[in-house]
C-alpha cells in the first residue's frame, strides 16, 4: 500500500477533502439529524394515525363486546322468567293462578304471554292483545305441533315477528306437563335501552339487525349508503364471529367493529370515521417538518465550536501524542488550547512525557550496565577458559601423544587415538566458543575485520553461506560501539540461521563520512515485523528486542523490513559523534 507521502498534491487534497472533520461532522451529525427528523415527524404522523385507528377500534370493540353482553344478559332474563313460569305450572289446576302471581314479571315480555294446553287452545294469557292476534284462529295448535320436538323448559326463539309496524321475538318453551309457553318482547325497546348509553354522537352509528338483515335498532346519522348484507363485519358476526373491519369511504375511512347477540342471533355493529376524532390533531402536527431547521441551525453551531474548541485542538493533541510515542518529548509540551479539559488532558501527558523519558533515560542506564557486566563476565569467562581449560587440553593431547609413541599394545594404541581426536576437537570447539565471547579481532583489528571472519567462521557451513561485503575507509570506532554493532550482527545472524530457512545470508558495512551503516540481509522465508518495537516482546520477537535496545543504547537508527516469502533487511545506521573516529570522538568532546 502506497505511503500518504507518495500520493500527488491533488490526490491528498481529495484525502484531506474526504476525510476532513467538518465534512464528517455534517455528514455523520448534521444530514443524519435533518433526516431523522423528518423521518421521525413524518413516520409519527403515521404512526398516529395508525394508533389513532387502533385507538378507536379497540375502543369501539370494548363498547360493543359489552353492550352485546349486556343485551344477551337481558334476553336470558327473559328466557329465566318463562323458564319459572313453566315450573309453576302443574300437571291439573287453572292456569291462570300461575300468570296472576307473576303479573309484574311479565311485564318484560311487551306483546304478552300465553299458555298453549295440550289441546292446541291458549289455556290462558296476559292481558296484551299482540299475542292474541298473532295466534288467532288455529294458529297457536300449529305453532304447538310444530315446536313441540324440543325439550321441555328449553327456550326456543323464533325469527323476529312485524305486528303493527312493531317488531317482536316470540320465545316458546314446552314444559314438562304438555303445556306450551310463548313470549313475544320487543327488541327496540330492549335495544333502546342497552345501547343509548354507548354515545351521544351522531358521528357514530349503532345498529342490530337480525339473520335476515332486517334492521332492528339504529342510532347515529352516518349514511350507509349500501346493503346490509354486504356491509364489512355483519355477515361474520351473524356467523358467531365478530371483529374490527376498516371499511374506505369517500368521506374518509370507518371504522367498523361487531359482536354477535346471543342466543337470538343477531349482529351488532358500531361504525364512525376514526379522522373526525383524529384531525384536530394531525392537523396541529402538520407543522412539525418546520422543527428541522432550528435543529440544523443548532447543529451547525454545536458543529462550529466543536471543531474550533474541540475537534483541531484534539487532532493538535493526538499530533503531539503520536510524537510522544515515537520519543520526541518535547513536542507535546507546545499548548494545543481548546477547551479547559483538552487543557488538563495536555498537562497530563507533559508530566507522563517527563516521567516516561525519566524512566527510559534510567532504564537505558540499567541496560548499558547490564550489557557492560556481560561483556566483561564474557571476557572474564573467555580468559579462564584460555589460560586454564584450554590450556589443560593442550597438555591433555600431548601427554596422550607421549603414551601413544611409547606404547606397544595395539588396543590402547587405538583408545589413545580416540583421546587424541577427542581433545582436538575440543580445542577447536573450546577456541570458537572463546572467540564468542571475546572476538579478539575486534579488539585488535576493528569491526570490519571481525564481521569478515564471522563469515568465514561459520558454525554451520552446511546450512547458511554468510557473505560479507564492505564499502567506504575503514575507521576504528569507539569500542563498546564496535562491540554493540558486532553483537548485532551476531544476533542477526542466529535468527537467520534459527527460523529463516535461508540459503545465503550477507553482512554489508558502509563507512561514509557522517554515517556508518551495518546491514544484515537474508533470502529466507521472511515474516511480518510489529509496526511498533514495543510489540516486539509480546509476539515473541526477543531477538529484534535486542537489537532495538542495543540500537538505542549507541544511538543508532535500527530499520526493519520484512515480506513473507522475501527474506529479511536489517539496517542500523549510526549517525553523530558515534560514527566517527574514536580518537576524532574524544578530541570534540574535549
Amino acid at each position: 500500500m502506497a505511503n500518504k507521502t507518495d500520493l500527488k498534491p491533488s490526490h491528498r487534497l481529495k484525502i484531506r477533502i474526504w476525510r476532513g472533520v467538518t465534512l464528517q461532522l455534517f455528514l455523520v451529525a448534521v444530514l443524519p439529524l435533518i433526516v431523522l427528523v423528518l423521518i421521525v415527524t413524518y413516520g409519527s404522523l403515521k404512526l398516529h394515525h395508525e394508533g389513532m385507528r387502533s385507538l378507536v377500534a379497540s375502543r369501539n370493540l370494548r363498547a360493543v363486546q359489552y353492550a352485546a353482553a349486556g343485551i344477551e344478559k337481558e334476553i336470558d332474563h327473559r328466557t329465566e322468567l318463562l323458564g319459572l313460569l313453566s315450573k309453576r305450572l302443574g300437571p291439573a289446576g287453572p292456569l291462570n293462578n300461575a300468570f296472576t302471581n307473576i303479573q309484574e314479571e311479565m311485564a318484560a315480555f311487551e306483546g304478552g304471554v300465553v299458555a298453549i294446553a295440550p289441546d292446541g287452545t291458549i289455556a290462558a294469557s296476559t292481558g296484551s292483545g299482540a299475542i292474541l292476534e298473532w295466534l288467532a284462529a288455529d294458529q297457536a295448535a300449529v305453532l304447538q305441533q310444530q315446536y313441540l320436538k324440543f325439550a321441555p323448559n328449553a327456550a326456543v326463539f323464533l325469527p323476529v315477528l312485524s305486528l303493527d309496524s312493531q317488531f317482536f321475538v316470540p320465545v316458546l318453551v314446552n314444559t314438562t306437563s304438555g303445556v306450551t309457553l310463548v313470549g313475544l318482547f320487543s327488541p327496540q325497546k330492549l335495544l333502546a335501552d342497552g345501547l343509548n348509553a354507548i354515545t351521544d354522537s351522531n358521528a357514530v352509528t349503532v345498529l342490530v339487525v337480525d339473520n335476515r338483515y332486517d334492521l332492528l335498532f339504529r342510532k347515529g346519522s352516518l349514511d350507509l349508503g349500501e346493503n346490509l348484507k354486504t356491509h364489512p363485519g355483519l355477515q361474520e358476526a351473524l356467523m358467531g364471529a365478530g371483529g374490527i373491519k376498516y371499511f374506505p369511504t369517500d368521506a374518509g375511512e370507518h371504522v367498523i367493529t361487531t359482536n354477535p347477540i346471543q342466543p337470538v342471533g343477531w349482529a351488532l355493529m358500531i361504525e364512525e370515521s376514526w379522522e373526525d376524532i383524529a384531525s384536530p390533531l394531525l392537523r396541529a402536527t402538520q407543522n412539525a417538518p418546520l422543527i428541522a431547521f432550528p435543529i440544523m441551525a443548532l447543529s451547525l453551531l454545536a458543529i462550529w465550536f466543536g471543531l474550533r474548541r474541540i475537534v483541531q485542538p484534539m487532532q493538535a493533541l493526538e499530533e503531539k501524542a503520536g510524537d510522544l510515542a515515537s520519543g520526541n518529548f518535547e513536542t507535546i509540551r507546545q499548548p494545543v488550547g481548546g477547551i479547559l479539559e483538552i487543557r488538563h488532558l495536555q498537562e497530563t501527558l507533559i508530566y507522563m512525557a517527563a516521567e516516561l523519558k525519566e524512566a527510559q533515560n534510567s532504564l537505558h542506564s540499567y541496560i548499558g550496565a547490564i550489557t557492560d557486566s556481560v561483556e566483561s563476565e564474557r571476557r572474564n569467562l573467555a580468559r579462564e577458559l584460555h589460560d586454564e581449560t584450554l590450556q589443560s587440553l593442550i597438555a591433555l593431547g600431548q601427554y596422550t601423544q607421549y603414551a601413544l609413541h611409547w606404547n606397544t599394545d595395539p588396543k590402547v594404541e587405538k583408545t589413545l587415538d580416540q583421546v587424541v581426536n577427542m581433545a582436538d576437537q575440543s580445542m577447536k570447539n573450546l577456541r570458537r566458543l572463546v572467540q564468542g565471547l571475546r572476538p579478539i579481532y575486534i579488539e585488535d583489528l576493528g569491526l570490519a575485520t571481525a564481521l569478515a571472519m564471522q563469515s568465514t567462521q561459520n558454525m554451520h557451513p552446511d546450512e547458511v553461506t554468510i557473505h560479507f561485503i564492505q564499502e567506504g575507509v575503514e575507521r576504528r570506532l569507539k569500542p563498546d560501539i564496535e562491540m554493540a554493532m558486532y553483537r548485532m550482527a551476531q544476533e542477526a545472524l542466529n535468527n537467520v540461521i534459527r527460523h529463516s530457512r535461508a540459503k545465503n545470508a550477507w553482512i554489508s558495512l558502509h563507512f561514509r563520512p557522517d554515517s556508518v551503516i551495518l546491514e544484515i540481509r537474508d533470502d529466507g522465508l521472511g515474516f511480518d515485523p510489529p509496526a511498533d518495537p514495543i510489540h516486539y516482546a509480546r509476539m515473541g520477537h526477543y531477538g529484534l528486542l535486542s537489537l532495538y535496545e542495543r540500537s538505542e543504547l549507541i544511538g543508532a537508527r535500527l530499520t526493519i523490513r520484512s515480506t513473507p516469502d522475501e527474506g529479511t533487511h536489517i539496517i542500523i545506521r549510526l549517525t553523530g559523534d558515534a560514527a566517527k573516529f574514536e580518537d576524532e570522538a574524544v578530541s570534540d568532546v574535549g
